[in-house]
């Protein structure tokens, strides 16, 4: 019996999973396929007994002087405290990350911070959509730490306005909002649903959304309400739980949803056996939201088109006649935010569309042929976007080539299940482009960096690897291929392993790390060149 649309099967040669021979350390290819063997050990080693991939978030300084400042204010938990100092005192002293949340450190322990100069060094380069806002709330956290005095503003009870966006952040801004008007005399500007939204932060339980940032701004807010002083000090009492070796605490709890779904693809394109991947394929089906998307940790209720894109690509991938029930929830999710302009925002509906996730739309709906008419104007979105500014954007990720492999994946989506359509002319164009753009910006090394004249860095070249590869017809994205498979066999640990440098970033532009995802990206990128090879070698 034929499949249904639902259960449609991924495009030959299309997919990120780049299904290809399974490693065999004794073939010419040896380095190689030794290589993917042992990331792919690793991967399935990471797995829990819940079937999900554990990937937990590193600590990062912003929310450890957050969680500093919420224990001194509360009086709460001396050693805890003192833990947090102690963290701060060590990442200074081995150089911060970023000046924000150098000046967050320094503003926690009570030292002078010059807040102004610190944003600007930030976000002068900043070119993004979010960027206002990111001003506004990096400027009251600072405040709220004690750097400087909290900004005046023209209009203060709607600038921090944010319905229609994802709910951490109507969170955040919620408590931002609280702080601001406290801190400037103004509480008369806090209303009954501020409190509301944040109300569901002083529970019990891991921090709503996963996000540990939104969790500790609501406290810092609710402290100012008596009526939820008692449970503002049990939630910081509770801060110790979440707190990581070595004494600070991540932005997030982890991203186990989305380490799973592209973890399992690149265990698939490793040619690991499809009964092995059944049990997270499974654990990810039990994991869906009711709206039929899926978030980037387990019990994170707000759903995401990144998230949901990967895991209805892998559950395809897995076993599209067993979980094709949630593979079409997974559909209808995604069409339910493309915008007018034919692309797809991160979280709602008419935000703002960008590319690196509507190119991970497009891989999730091009297999199913009922949904061509919006993998069509998705592409389109794509390719006016690469036309007017290049697909270069660094959003959730710091790199230019996170979005730059994903537009070469929907170029190919698109290719694969439209061959005759009158755009495909123009999508090999841009196509090609976009390879161009990997292979002139590749260092002498042999990897790339975030962006170009970067150092290399494992994350970032197996991002690209991933693109050029899938071009082995181009001598120089083939010569790049060789050249980026060397750098990074180069850099294997002795545990098979990798380490690279924080690529994920939140809220956008401060970077944060879930080092796993540096294994599964690079065998990704390494199943890409394998695939590549076989094909020129057939």
């Amino acid at each position: 019996m034929p499949l249904s649309a639902s259960c449609a099967l991924p495009l030959t040669g299309a997919s990120l999973a780049a299904p290809g021979p399974p490693p065999r350390p004794t073939t010419p290819r040896g380095s190689l396929d030794r290589a993917r063997a042992r990331l792919a050990t690793r991967l399935l080693a990471a797995a829990g007994p819940d079937g999900l991939l554990r990937a937990p978030c590193d600590s990062r300084l912003l929310e450890t002087a957050l969680a500093l400042r919420l224990l001194t204010v509360t009086g709460v938990d001396p050693d805890a405290q003192e833990r947090l100092a102690r963290r701060l005192k060590t990442a200074l002293d081995e150089g911060a990350s970023d000046p924000l949340q150098e000046a967050a450190a320094r503003a926690a322990l009570g030292e002078y911070v010059d807040g102004p100069a610190a944003l600007t060094r930030l976000l002068g380069g900043f070119d993004h959509f979010t960027a206002g806002r990111k001003r506004l709330m990096f400027q009251t956290v600072l405040a709220e730490l004690g750097a400087h005095p909290f900004p005046g503003l023209p209009s203060p009870g709607a600038a921090f306005e944010a319905r229609g966006q994802q709910r951490w952040l109507v969170t955040e801004m919620a408590a931002l909002k609280v702080l601001h008007a406290y801190g400037t005399g103004a509480p008369h500007l806090v209303g009954e649903d501020d409190w509301r939204v944040l109300a569901p932060s002083s529970l019990p339980g891991p921090p709503p959304y996963g996000n540990h940032l939104a969790r500790i701004l609501a406290l810092l807010a609710l402290r100012l309400r008596p009526r939820y002083a008692t449970a503002v000090r049990a939630r910081a009492r509770e801060l110790r739980d979440g707190l990581r070796e070595d004494g600070g605490l991540p932005f997030i709890t982890g991203m186990d949803v989305f380490a799973t779904a592209t973890g399992g693809l690149a265990l698939a394109g490793a040619g690991v056996p499809a009964h092995t991947l059944r049990a997270p394929a499974a654990a990810l089906a039990e994991h869906r939201n009711p709206d039929g998307g899926w978030g980037f940790d387990r019990g994170v209720a707000q759903s995401d088109v990144d998230d949901t894109s990967y895991c209805v690509e892998f559950l395809r991938a897995v076993a599209p006649e067993r979980f094709g029930d949630e593979v079409a929830a997974g559909e209808r999710y995604l069409l339910a935010r493309q915008g007018g302009d034919g692309g797809f925002p991160t979280f709602e509906r008419g935000t703002a569309s960008e590319v690196a996730i509507t190119a991970a739309a497009v891989n999730a709906l091009a297999p199913s042929p009922a949904h061509r008419p919006a993998v069509e104007a998705a592409v389109r979105f794509v390719v006016a976007r690469q036309e007017a500014a290049g697909p270069f954007e660094r959003s959730w990720s710091l790199n230019e080539s996170n979005a730059l492999f994903r537009t070469v994946l929907a170029y190919d989506s698109f290719l694969a299940a439209a061959p005759g359509h009158p755009a495909v002319p123009e999508v090999a164009r841009a196509r090609e482009r976009a390879v161009a753009r990997l292979v002139d910006t590749q260092n002498a090394d042999g990897g790339w960096g975030h962006v170009p004249s970067d150092p290399s860095d494992p994350i970032s070249t197996a991002y690209a690897l991933i693109a050029v590869a899938r071009t082995p017809a181009s001598p120089p994205a083939r010569g790049a291929t060789e050249r980026a498979v060397r750098h990074l066999l180069e850099r294997q640990r002795p545990d098979g392993g990798f380490v690279s440098r924080p690529d994920q970033a939140g809220p956008r532009p401060l970077a944060y790390h879930v080092p796993l995802l540096t294994d599964v990206c690079v065998l990704l990128g390494l199943n890409h060149a394998r695939a590549s090879a076989a094909s020129a070698d057939r």
